[in-house]
This record gives structure tokens, C-alpha cells and sequence, in this order.
């Protein structure tokens, strides 16, 4: 079988496998929305103290053996730790307990950023946020806006600070130190995001007065202030 038109011969099994390829499969509507790249979450943009928290935990070692779970939160906003903790035991009950004392102190946020770890999506967490009227979102590792906010105070507490002792001898050394540690980034480590300003007097809405590059005096209300245990001086202006 031969089908003829001008100059254009087509062989029949040309012809017969054109008439028995099966129809085009058509996308059904599930799938080509599975297809779509999913949608960004959307960034909240924290605008006043306490409007945006993030809350992450990192590990630690005590006598480099025995390893303790520390939890930290800050405030978006000012960039303030609003807490800073050991863990008794990695469960969601000293988790609550801690932000609870947290919310307690400096008022609840409106929206609280966490992972996904199985801490934050237990029902003791989810009763804490309902309880608080805090209303939780979840970060993505490494995002703007997002969990980095607090990995990178880890990273700082870690780094600049327990990495600075030779030995975290107990659970009531560390929490000295966790202690510490919150007072000096909150009180006298200035941050190039606030203009120098130190955290707390962001969160506090205390006015704060860069002083300009081209002072030729020293200011005379300079408060200094020494950790013994990391070896860390640390100055600030006084109020």
C-alpha cells in the first residue's frame, strides 16, 4: 500500500504505524500540579520587639562525655537571645518549661520559627504555642527569615564562647555560662545590623547614639565588664 501525493510517497507500514500509535496521554490536573515547583513560604519580616521568634537547640558536651541539649531563642527584631538553656533531658516538657519562663519575662511573640524536629510538632509544643497565642511557622535550614537567624547565635555560642573553656565540668557550670553568655551578646556585643547598638537596648527601646567616626576624645562612660571563666572583657557605654 502506497499513499501518493505530489512528489511524497509514504510507505504502508508508515501509514499503519501512524494509525495504531496510541493517543497522547493527557496530564490530569493532579499531576501537573504536582509537576509545579512548589510555592515559597512566605517571609515574615519581623517589625517590633517580640513580633517574630526563632527557637532552635544545639548539643554540647560536659566533660567532652556526656552530651546536653542547650536550647536557644532570639528576637528577630533586636537581634536579643531571649533565652538560652541546658536541657535535662531532650523531651518537649524542659523545652516548654523554658520558653514558658521566657514568655513570662519578656511577653509572648506573635510568631514563633522552629524546624521540624519531633519537639516542635509534639502536643505538648503545639498546647504551649495555642495556650501563648503564638502562632508557629516553620523555617527552612540556611533561608533569610528563617531557623539561620539562631544557628548563627549557636554558632557564635559556640564558637566565641564555650569552644573558650577547657572543660564544661556539670550542668550547673554550663548554666553559669549559658547565663553569661546571654549577658554579654545581649548587653555589650554591639551588632553592625542595629548600627553598633547592643541587642538589649533595641528590645528595650532605649535609645542608643553611635558614636561618630571622627570624635577625637574617648567617651567617659565606658563600663567594662570581665568574664572570668572564658577570659572575655568585654566594654560597653554606660546608660
Amino acid at each position: 500500500m502506497t499513499m501518493w501525493t505530489p512528489r511524497v510517497f509514504v510507505a504502508a507500514s508508515t501509514v499503519r504505524n501512524i494509525l495504531l500509535a496510541p493517543k497522547p496521554k493527557r496530564s490530569s490536573p493532579q499531576a501537573a500540579a504536582a509537576r509545579r515547583p512548589a510555592r515559597q513560604p512566605r517571609t515574615i519580616m519581623a517589625r517590633y520587639p517580640n513580633h517574630v521568634w526563632s527557637v532552635d537547640r544545639t548539643r554540647v558536651w560536659r566533660w567532652w562525655i556526656w552530651p546536653t541539649w542547650v536550647l536557644v531563642a532570639i528576637d528577630h527584631y533586636s537581634r536579643m537571645v531571649t533565652t538560652t538553656c541546658s536541657l535535662e533531658g531532650p523531651n518537649a516538657g524542659w523545652v516548654t518549661t523554658a520558653l514558658e519562663s521566657a514568655f513570662a519575662r519578656y511577653g509572648a511573640p506573635k510568631y514563633m520559627i522552629t524546624d521540624q524536629d519531633r519537639l516542635f510538632t509534639s502536643g505538648a509544643f503545639n498546647e504551649l504555642v495555642h495556650q501563648w497565642d503564638v502562632k508557629q511557622r516553620f523555617g527552612a535550614v540556611g533561608q533569610h527569615g528563617s531557623i539561620a537567624v539562631t544557628e548563627r547565635v549557636i554558632w557564635t555560642l559556640k564558637h566565641e564562647w564555650l569552644n573558650r573553656v577547657a572543660i564544661i565540668r556539670g550542668l550547673d557550670h554550663l548554666g553559669g555560662l549559658l547565663d553569661d553568655f546571654a549577658l554579654y551578646y545581649d548587653g555589650y556585643r554591639g551588632h553592625m545590623t542595629l548600627g553598633g547598638a547592643p541587642p538589649a537596648a533595641l528590645h528595650q527601646g532605649d535609645e542608643w547614639h553611635k558614636p561618630p567616626r571622627s570624635a577625637k576624645t574617648r567617651p567617659g562612660n565606658i563600663e567594662r565588664r570581665l568574664f572570668p571563666d572564658v577570659n572575655v572583657i568585654a566594654y560597653r557605654l554606660a546608660a
